[in-house]
């Protein structure tokens, strides 16, 4: 079901979408991530998955990430301490240690007696995620931007029993909070979702303004926002593809000259 902006604000009552908005930069991406998965907590999720958009660091003209998944670890990590440092019973029962699980997929721990979290968490780390959870069946788990994303869980898990294991497993998690960046026939897209609403599609002009196009029952495809941002009177998606190749040509030339930090 789409629910498009301005009937979202005709009904706000009827609407599983909470008053959530796109955030502005890091700080405000924590907040987010905090409140959702407080929610989930408070309905007995203790299985929980969360996926932040990180300030981009160090970017190079030609490559955001230029330093790769270690790069992304220095923006990640500290979002990663703030989000846990004020969740309920963390820092009341010491804290939390922290260790790294693997150098070259900067793969990170953080586990006390309110919490356990790993942030970058990989194919080969879904035991390690097993042992966790069950060594305390009442102390929340949360996975943070896993790295088995793209297409790819299938290839990563293997076949036959191994990769029914793992799914199996990991399907046991709820989504609390995610935030993620596209690109779409020409326009900047991002997807929100933060439980338990809806997946929120906001569109971003070349002057910065946000446009809440739609909000979804589930994750759209690639496929869905084509055609949800095409319907879009005047919108670049909607353009011929001659329009749409300049507008690449410019917002690639705009990107050379200056990197977003979120947004």
């Amino acid at each position: 079901m789409c629910v498009s902006a301005s009937a979202e604000a005709q009904d706000t009552s009827e609407s599983k979408t909470s008053a959530v908005t796109l955030p502005e930069g890091p700080e405000e991406t924590v907040a987010q991530a905090q409140a959702a998965v407080i929610r989930a907590l408070e309905d007995d999720k203790r299985l929980i998955q969360v996926e932040m958009l990180l300030p981009l660091i160090g970017a190079t003209d030609l490559d955001d990430w230029p330093g790769g998944i270690r790069q992304q670890f220095k923006a990640a990590a500290p979002m990663m301490e703030s989000l846990l440092r004020k969740l309920p019973g963390v820092m009341e029962s010491g804290g939390c240690q922290t260790e790294i699980l693997d150098q070259a997929d900067a793969i990170g721990l953080w586990e006390g007696k309110g919490v356990a979290a790993v942030l970058f968490p990989t194919s080969a780390t879904v035991k390690r995620l097993q042992t966790l959870a069950e060594k305390d069946a009442e102390r929340p788990l949360i996975i943070a931007n896993t790295q088995w994303q793209g297409g790819q869980i299938i290839s990563d898990f293997g076949i036959g029993p191994w990769k029914k294991r793992a799914e199996d497993f990991l399907a046991k998690f709820t989504l609390a909070y995610s935030l993620k960046s596209f690109r779409v026939q020409g326009e900047n897209v991002r997807i929100l979702y933060s439980y338990p609403g809806e997946y929120q599609v906001f569109c971003i002009s070349a002057e910065g303004e946000v446009e809440l196009v739609c909000a979804l029952d589930s994750n759209p495809s690639y496929k869905e926002l084509e055609t949800l941002l095409k319907a879009r009177e005047g919108s670049a998606a909607s353009q011929g593809v001659l329009d749409r190749l300049v507008s690449e040509f410019k917002f690639n030339a705009d990107s050379l000259q200056e990197k977003p930090k979120n947004r």
